[in-house]
């Protein structure tokens, strides 16, 4: 089958080329060598090799070794560098799940295919492990010896050479350009798009967004929680970053971003702070980058005093927030992540009082809150060892054929000897004790033959009971042990409020939980 997601990518020519090339790959018979194709681009260019030619290039080498095509794991826009073979959406899943299905990985180029050597080593140890080849068209690469192995490694060698330099390149051309006070690189943030103003790219305000920056500082300034201006936002239509809906952390990175100053700033891409820094040129200033600042210096030092002054009124409950239990499996009805929040009341006496309750953060209807979520916790984990506590922990190992294939050929070839030896006019077409000796061997190896389990000559999966209960492992595992393995089977318990406001908790089981539970070994370093 043509895969739908491809078809933009591929000329009518290609995809009757590639039509054909299926057609001889179904041809193949059985007992060919199984090949899966691994496409990878990080980005296409007029440089480089498109996902259709990479395919079709593959598909026509593996008609030519006779190899049959089982598989295309097609990752694109993926980084070498950044993700390994095993952590990309396709071909992860070939290495991690469908490890039977196939005798050996093609790819178009060794840096097609990975990038760094701490990464080929571990792919080469997994390839022994499970007996698996690594063949690439452009590069003359095979595992079948230490010399290939060597020679795989030096190329991969060379390839990383080549990640570094062009980081290194990436990295120098971003030190220049960010001293100059005009636009080259890179997208504006927030509140304004590039335009070109005396003969330079600068940045300009985009009136929409821009407005949205101001009402931010306005509101901000008023006291006005950010969760609030990002329901203003929401209900106004005015488009977010990435045209989902707005949150308060959105508020408040564009609000503490130096940017809206229109001064250049680095950083801001590490996911726990977002903290962007101004850069400074040669005396120490701040590079300007706009004519057209939405908020002036004092402006911006006027809302960071205000943000300030309200996260400094949360941060002593900060230290008592501790995480929500069940994260992802508790489910409000509509769908959503139920969450524990704290609210904290400061009596007559002084003494402050913490309140916990779980609620959707989406919905927030009214009422939808429990004042005791240790209770709605107990509840899961007493659904959950109800139903699924007496399950048996089940392990699924890998089991190679290698030994019973060679053992049943060299049973098949004796039998073959005997039967022929003992045709008319065979080596053992003779009365008396040589020819009784020859049927009494040939009988021998038939029953040997019998014995072994045509199943057990493949490579495949094993599934094998541990002994032990979930009931036995959660209790021996704790709380984290159960949440583990109710996300990874997918099961989930529905918070809701029935007509008379009593709090409702629903467990919901995948029909195939059986399988969904069943452990597996984690093969990578």
């Amino acid at each position: 089958m043509i895969a739908t997601k491809a078809a933009p990518e591929w000329t009518a020519e290609e995809l009757a080329e590639l039509a054909e090339l299926q057609a001889r790959n179904e041809a193949l018979p059985e007992a060919a060598p199984r090949g899966l194709l691994s496409v990878r681009l990080s980005i296409l260019t007029e440089d480089t090799t498109s996902p259709a030619r990479q395919e079709l290039d593959l598909r026509r080498h593996a008609i030519r070794e006779g190899v049959r095509v089982v598989g295309v794991a097609r990752d694109l826009g993926v980084s070498a560098t950044k993700k390994a073979p095993w952590e990309r959406k396709e071909l992860g899943d070939w290495l991690n799940n469908r490890i039977p299905e196939f005798d050996l990985i093609l790819f178009w180029k060794l840096d097609r295919f990975i990038r760094r050597i701490s990464d080929l080593h571990e792919v080469i140890k997994w390839c022994e492990k499970f007996g698996k080849n690594l063949i690439s068209l452009n590069d003359t690469l095979d595992l079948s010896s230490p010399v290939a192995q060597a020679m795989v490694t030096f190329v991969a060698a060379v390839a990383e050479i080549e990640a570094a330099n062009t980081k290194t390149r990436v990295s120098s051309h971003w030190e220049y350009t960010k001293q100059q006070d005009q636009w080259r690189i890179g997208k504006p943030s927030y509140g304004y798009k590039t335009a070109k103003v005396g003969g330079k790219i600068r940045l300009v305000q985009d009136p929409r967004q821009a407005r949205a920056v101001r009402y931010m500082y306005q509101a901000a300034m008023r006291g006005v929680p950010a969760n609030r201006i990002a329901k203003v936002l929401d209900r106004a239509k005015v488009p977010t970053y990435s045209n989902g809906k707005w949150n308060n952390q959105q508020i408040l990175r564009t609000l503490r971003n130096p940017a809206v100053k229109g001064v250049r700033t680095e950083g801001g891409t590490k996911a726990t702070t977002y903290k962007s820094t101004p850069v400074l040129d040669r005396k120490g200033l701040e590079i300007r980058v706009t004519d057209e600042p939405i908020l002036t210096d004092e402006e911006f030092e006027g809302v960071q005093a205000a943000l300030a002054t309200r996260s400094k009124n949360k941060r002593h409950h900060e230290k008592n927030r501790r995480p929500t239990r069940f994260l992802g499996v508790m489910k409000h009805e509509c769908g959503r992540n139920v969450n524990e929040t704290n609210n904290y009341k400061t009596l007559s006496t002084g003494e402050v009082k913490e309140y916990r309750y779980l609620r959707c953060p989406e919905c927030r209807k009214p009422g939808f809150v429990t004042p005791d979520p240790e209770h709605v916790y107990s509840a899961l984990a007493q659904a959950v060892f109800q139903a699924l506590g007496d399950f048996e922990v089940i392990r699924r190992e890998y089991a190679r054929g290698d030994e019973n294939r060679r053992e049943r050929k060299r049973l098949e070839d004796s039998i073959a000897y005997y039967m022929s030896g003992l045709e008319p006019g065979g080596r053992f077409d003779k009365a008396g004790f040589i020819r009784e000796k020859a049927e009494t061997t040939l009988d021998a190896l038939m029953i040997e033959l019998t014995k072994i389990d045509p199943e057990s000559t493949k490579d495949r999966w094993i599934y094998e009971g541990t002994g032990m209960t979930y009931s036995q492992h959660w209790k021996a595992g704790g709380v984290e042990a159960m949440e583990k393995d109710l996300l990874s089977a997918g099961i989930t318990f529905e918070l809701g409020k029935q007509d008379d406001g009593e709090l409702l908790g629903r467990l919901i089981i995948p029909h195939d939980v059986e399988q969904r539970l069943i452990r597996m070994d984690n093969n990578w370093s």
